[in-house]
């Protein structure tokens, strides 16, 4: 669970003046992605809802897991951190939804829900902050299997995996990376940010450096990442009893989307 420290510090790193956290990565995702076409591009890949359990492990502020709950698939959501956590509640209230997020993380999951899912979904590039993003910790990549274990101990046999990754033209291109994001207006505010990037492939490390503004409020912070070549991303879900590994195009994503599947019994 998040620690109290932990919390503050995540508040305190993108918290800006009338803007907590979760409205800021509300406005962060509706700046980044086509909403709707994320969302039916996920729900095709799903198929049809008839009753299929889905775990959101990494739920956020409600993206893309309120929306799916609407279409009729029985969404369970968790997340490591209890700010996001208010805002999705929020967010549920205000669109009439009545599902109850969960605060665990990653490396609990498999003990709370040994076999009880579907399908395990894990996207928004997540994973590779597996034990970095509100420590402020090196990435520890025993951190990062963990994860990936703990997803597929939920999965029922024959159950699926949904988990994106960086990609690998986002990896090998030349460093520093810079991007520009805005300014644009999403929900009456005016967004814009800017991310500096770094990379110690080595060391199997990549860095942020973001500045980020909305209306006349800025602030920066730096955050590191697992830096994770493909490669290593499958054997990962290997090592963890997952097959028929591969990529899938999913329409709206910005990330590498992966599909595995548990083992039939």
């Amino acid at each position: 669970m998040s620690t109290a420290s932990d919390n503050a510090r995540e508040l305190t790193a993108v918290d800006l003046s009338g803007h907590e956290v979760g409205s800021v990565w509300d406005l962060c995702l509706s700046a980044e992605f086509d909403h709707d076409q994320v969302v039916c591009g996920i729900a095709e890949w799903l198929g049809a809802p008839n009753g299929l359990r889905v775990l959101d492990c990494a739920c956020g502020s409600g993206f893309p897991s309120l929306d799916l709950h609407r279409l009729g698939y029985q969404l369970s959501c968790t997340d490591g951190s209890a700010f996001m956590l208010e805002r999705f509640r929020r967010n549920a209230q205000a669109a009439g939804i009545g599902l109850e997020p969960r605060q665990a993380r990653w490396g609990e999951l498999g003990a709370l829900y040994p076999e009880a899912f579907d399908v395990v979904m894990c996207r928004g590039c997540s994973l590779i902050y597996a034990g970095t993003w509100d420590t402020e910790a090196e990435p520890d990549w025993s951190a990062f299997v963990s994860a990936v274990e703990n997803f597929a101990g939920c999965l029922r046999p024959g159950g699926r995996l949904y988990v994106d990754t960086t990609t690998e033209e986002d990896l090998l291109g030349e460093y520093p990376q810079i991007a520009e994001y805005g300014p644009r207006m999403v929900d009456g505010h005016r967004v814009q940010w800017r991310e500096y990037l770094t990379a110690d492939p080595q060391a199997r490390t990549r860095s942020w450096q973001v500045s980020l503004q909305i209306d006349d409020s800025s602030a920066e912070f730096e955050r590191k990442s697992h830096y994770v070549m493909h490669a290593d991303f499958v054997k990962v879900l290997e090592h963890a009893g997952l097959e028929d590994i591969g990529r899938v195009d999913i329409p709206g994503e910005r990330y590498a989307v992966f599909s595995a599947r548990r083992p039939s019994a």
